[in-house]
């Protein structure tokens, strides 16, 4: 008997009654024919490296019955976590998309801001320097001009040119051979799902790089701007892939 099974969420549910058995994991992992790191992650409860909800209800099901747990009280933790984490992302990333619109609100501001005080420097220079008693139009002084040459103009479209050519993209292509889940992190943004069977073909690509959690070892082929990828692991192993 599990102690104080209401208070525990669905992988340390299962782990406590797989330790109050005295059952090892790698037990479990045989029987399953689920790999340990990923009995580790549900255990964990890591949502953000478990794949699509269909496979994880059957693992956690081939899990509970490998111990003798109730598998849909186990299912039913787990929809439980798995809402409360999406609700904590869904608020992250409205966190996040204010941040993305603070910024530019505030560089509007300080451009506005800097233009207003730059004009009244000018306006004060200008007044300053008018001789007593010419009622000659007010002239702008050289420097002003020679603030905005041409040749500052270059300079500046040259350095832009120059960072665009250094981003250099990486192009990831994955075939399937075998039926598979992935899930894809590009650029350190959230991760993709995708289900693939022998012939498909996914083509992404990315900046930085990428995080692959591959739930087939064998059934896919990676290449990466043309040259393969190695993918140490077995037909049916749960593998993670970080490129590059």
């Amino acid at each position: 008997m599990v102690a104080n099974k209401n208070s525990l969420s669905f992988g340390r549910y299962l782990k406590a009654a797989r330790l109050a058995k005295e059952i090892d994991l790698k037990n479990v992992s045989a029987e399953t024919k689920i790999g340990i790191n990923y009995l580790l992650l549900i255990e964990k409860e890591d949502h953000d490296r478990l794949p699509a909800e269909v496979f994880v209800k059957g693992f956690l099901r081939a899990y509970a019955q490998a111990i003798e747990a109730d598998g849909d009280e186990v299912v039913k933790r787990y929809l439980e976590s798995r809402l409360d984490f999406q609700e904590t992302e869904d608020f992250d990333a409205d966190l996040r998309r204010s941040d993305q619109a603070y910024w530019p609100r505030l560089f509007l501001s300080l451009g506005v801001l800097s233009g207003i005080i730059v004009l009244s420097v000018i306006v004060i220079s200008l007044v300053h320097n008018r001789p007593s008693g010419d009622n000659s139009e007010l002239q702008v002084p050289d420097k002003i001009h020679r603030d905005t040459s041409p040749k500052d103009l270059q300079v500046s479209n040259f350095a832009v040119e120059k960072r665009e050519q250094t981003a250099e993209k990486m192009l990831l292509k994955i075939v399937g051979v075998d039926k598979t889940w992935l899930k894809i992190e590009i650029d350190g943004q959230s991760a993709r799902e995708y289900s693939l069977k022998s012939g498909d073909l996914l083509e992404l690509e990315a900046s930085s790089g990428y995080n692959l959690l591959i739930g087939n070892a064998a059934g896919v082929q990676v290449t990466l701007n043309g040259k393969p990828v190695e993918i140490l692991g077995k037909s049916g192993q749960v593998v993670n892939l970080q490129i590059p």
